[in-house]
């Protein structure tokens, strides 16, 4: 939090005692019918919620999970062209079970099976924005310290799909084994020029944390790279958890 308040005084020309003394001074009306909490946040900050300041750089945080000492120098890749990788991950842990023809064979079943978990992974193929790669805004929301976030670093959806036909088909528990493999991780980046909705996102976010109310699905953002890389040049560091 202590980072986001910085960041927020720097955009806003506020030293951290003029922001905390703002903060506490915030009234919100949450049953206010034309003005969300959000905005009155802004507002009370000084921040015009049509026209917020804009950073000339964000910086993110992926929330993933990776073999040990794997270093991302391909940079954050889309799901499609991450996917090679994930299948040899995978297929060293299935290796304690299969033989690698065998293994080979089951990817290649997967790629056309009307098996369940094979459809929902095609399903998600086809629908826009699915490729990423993706970002969190805030860090607690990358680690699911707010219940409304989902913990990215458990598994990621493809592979979650990938396991779960595997123990469906082969009732070897795939999953847990790549988990006892890898380690969680954030991969940090950032990236050049504004985005929409950071600004009210990180106000929201230190006026929350500050006040002690919990925060939700308005306190942080996300990035999606939209089927292209983020690459090496722009990762700032990696945080093994």
């Amino acid at each position: 939090m202590n980072t986001a308040a910085q960041s927020l005084c720097g955009l806003l020309g506020l030293s951290r005692a003029d922001l905390d003394s703002k903060v506490a001074n915030i009234e919100v009306d949450w049953n206010h019918s034309d003005t969300s909490p959000e905005d009155q946040v802004l507002i009370q900050l000084g921040i015009d919620p049509s026209t917020p300041p804009a950073p000339s750089a964000v910086r993110w945080f992926h929330a993933t999970r990776a073999l040990p000492g794997t270093t991302f120098e391909e940079g954050l890749l889309p799901t499609g062209a991450a996917l090679p990788k994930m299948w040899e991950a995978l297929g060293t842990c299935a290796g304690r079970w299969l033989s690698e023809a065998a293994w080979i064979e089951y990817q290649q079943s997967f790629s056309r099976a009307n098996r369940r978990f094979a459809l929902q992974f095609r399903r998600k193929h086809m629908a826009p924005g699915w490729e990423g790669p993706f970002g969190f805004l805030v860090k607690d929301a990358a680690l699911q310290k707010h219940n409304s976030h989902k913990d990215f670093t458990r598994l990621c959806e493809t592979m979650e799909d990938i396991c779960a036909d595997f123990e469906e088909v082969h009732g070897h528990p795939l999953r847990q084994a790549y988990e006892e493999l890898s380690r969680r991780c954030l991969v940090v980046f950032t990236w050049p020029g504004a985005r929409h909705g950071t600004v009210r996102a990180a106000a929201n976010y230190v006026f929350r944390s500050l006040r002690g109310i919990e925060c939700g699905l308005h306190c942080n953002t996300n990035f999606s790279g939209e089927g292209r890389p983020v690459p090496f040049s722009l990762i700032d560091f990696v945080e093994w958890l």
